[in-house]
């Protein structure tokens, strides 16, 4: 009987020894903590083997969860087993000020409470002069901008602890409020706070508010990293060679950091914008600190006849405002002069941290008749965001001189008429009789071509059968330049020519691509050319009829075909004479 309560009693007490060997501790890395940074909470426990994982759930409330880890050790002693487990988890705090990490509960057990405070880097200074800090501030140069005016937005990010990461992202924004546009590279330098050398990073954004009232600009996150080397927790071979192991000049806890995320925000910026000025009387809206008018004839100096083509661009360029605000550009109708525009061209760039919008457009002149014409001034109302006045940007009037054209110039000689309506060549029988064989000689000379052709044809009806099928997209391609330009000169299929002399040229010049045939004549440089590419442009817009020689237009091409290309320097955003 004493012995069977004796036993009893052991085991109790073995029980009671084992339920007190269970525990469950809260330990983190640090518990002063800069706004945007992570750290680490370590959740250790010992006792008896477990299954299950601890509950994380309280943690939701004032904490997001990036990561969670954890290892296992089972240790033997004199034939009793245990095991020790230890979850790593990375938390980033959601708010600041004084905060509680909660008890977490694992089975019965439950962790201790453990207190941090969260504020901004400024503010926290802890004993480990290694850890990162880092700041974000976001500040704009106008915060009562006129509605659709550039606002030069500039976020800057303070740097001492090795901060990498992507472009920040606007979050919380509406797209029907602002049009964002990056002002290009962020630029870097290092500058000295308070005796520390700190690295300042500035990314430069321009915004557009696309309606008046009280708007707020969006809320500007960047997300980010920082290698983090803690030894004892990153190093597996730690606990064998200790801390001094090196490999290559490097210790083991270089190789195995980790990275630490970091989430930086900055608060949105609230903005008064103005509607449009009441001087503006309902004009069409361009807010802008500078509007040109430029103008470029093609030739620069040319001689205008009557029905005969002239090639001018007109550029407008605005300083502040995007490429979809540039207005269309009229021009005014005329008797004495036909106009062709052709379709605009837009584009936008950036020019020493301001948005600049180009608006380019070709138009092809045709006087009707001779002597003196005027074309008419093109104005353009804009608002002076700088001054608050209204302004006009004036392309002046141009007069022209006409010549009349050759056929109204001068009268034509007997050699120079044709032989079939000239009343001299009809008196003449034996000119009739030459006349006669040399058209019998060319009947002969069609019916060997129509020979040959026929067999070309029986070739090409053949190919057609036995070719490989081509892709879909490859059928609308000019596969040999050279030959479709020749054959639309010979068809006299003048649209056709027009499209296929502008992709030769592009792909020649390797340019992406040309609009006008005036283009295609500067890249030659060869007159004789540019002459025949006039009298195109003319046959494709004027309404009377010119007289086409397509062997000498062919000649012409052959001859500027066989020539190198010159290199075209297209990037400007402006002839370098408007710069």
């Amino acid at each position: 009987m004493i012995k069977k309560l004796f036993g009893s009693c052991l085991v109790m007490m073995l029980l009671c020894v084992n339920a007190q060997a269970q525990s469950l501790n809260a330990t983190v890395n640090r518990s002063q903590i800069p706004e945007g940074e992570t750290f680490l909470l370590t959740l250790e426990y010992d006792g008896a083997k477990v299954n299950e994982a601890p509950d994380l759930a309280p943690l939701e409330k004032d904490f997001n969860v990036y990561s969670v880890s954890n290892s296992y050790r089972t240790n033997i002693i004199n034939g009793n087993m245990s095991q020790s487990v230890q979850w790593n988890l990375v938390l980033m705090p959601k708010t600041s000020g004084e905060l509680t990490i909660p008890a977490l509960s694992l089975g019965n057990l439950q962790s201790n409470p453990v207190k941090i405070t969260v504020g901004k880097a400024a503010e926290i200074t802890t004993a480990d002069s290694k850890q990162p800090r880092f700041a974000i501030k976001a500040e704009v140069d106008n915060k009562n901008p006129y509605v659709q005016q550039q606002v030069n937005y500039t976020l800057t990010i303070l740097d001492t602890g090795g901060l990498q990461g992507n472009e920040p992202i606007f979050v919380g924004t509406n797209s029907n409020d602002w049009i964002i546009k990056n002002l290009g590279a962020p630029s870097i330098k290092n500058v000295v706070i308070d005796g520390k050398n700190i690295r300042e990073i500035k990314f430069h954004f321009a915004f557009f508010p696309q309606r008046s009232g009280e708007l707020m600009l969006p809320e500007a996150k960047f997300n980010g990293f920082y290698q983090s080397q803690n030894p004892r927790r990153t190093d597996p071979f730690a606990d064998i060679f200790g801390d001094d192991m090196m490999i290559a000049g490097f210790g083991l806890a270089d190789v195995f950091a980790s990275r630490t995320p970091v989430v930086l925000a900055a608060k949105p910026i609230a903005l008064n914008v103005r509607p449009a000025a009441p001087q503006n009387n309902g004009s069409w809206w361009i807010p802008a600190e500078e509007v040109r008018l430029f103008a470029q004839w093609e030739p620069e100096n040319p001689h205008f006849k009557v029905g005969e083509a002239v090639n001018r661009t007109i550029y407008l360029q605005a300083t502040g405002v995007i490429d979809t605000q540039l207005p269309d550009i009229k021009f005014p109708m005329q008797r004495d002069l036909k106009q062709y525009p052709e379709k605009p061209q837009t584009r936008m760039e950036v020019q020493n941290g301001q948005v600049v919008s180009l608006k380019k457009i070709s138009t092809v002149y045709i006087p009707n008749q001779a002597g003196k014409i005027t074309i008419p001034a093109i104005n353009i109302d804009w608002f002076n965001v700088k001054t608050n006045t209204m302004e006009k940007a004036i392309l002046p009037e141009v007069s022209i001189n006409v010549s009349p054209a050759a056929n109204q110039s001068e009268t034509p000689t007997a050699e120079e008429e044709s032989p079939v309506t000239s009343p001299i060549i009809q008196q003449q029988p034996q000119k009739i009789d030459n006349q006669i064989v040399e058209v019998a000689k060319v009947d002969d000379t069609k019916l060997y071509l129509l020979l040959f052709g026929a067999f070309i044809l029986g070739i090409g009806i053949s190919y057609l059968f036995i070719r490989p099928k081509k892709e879909d997209g490859e059928n609308n391609k000019i596969h040999n330049y050279k030959r479709y330009i020749i054959s639309k000169a010979e068809e006299k299929d003048y649209r056709a020519l027009r499209d296929g002399i502008l992709e030769w040229a592009a792909h020649k010049y390797k340019l992406e691509k040309i609009s006008n045939l005036n283009e295609v004549g500067r890249l030659t440089q060869n007159k004789e050319f540019m002459a025949e590419l006039d009298k195109l442009t003319a046959i494709l817009y004027a309404d009377s009829n010119i007289d086409w020689n397509a062997q000498k237009f062919i000649k012409t091409f052959e001859k500027v075909y066989k020539q190198k290309a010159r290199k075209k320097n297209d990037d400007k955003l402006l002839p370098e004479l408007y710069r």
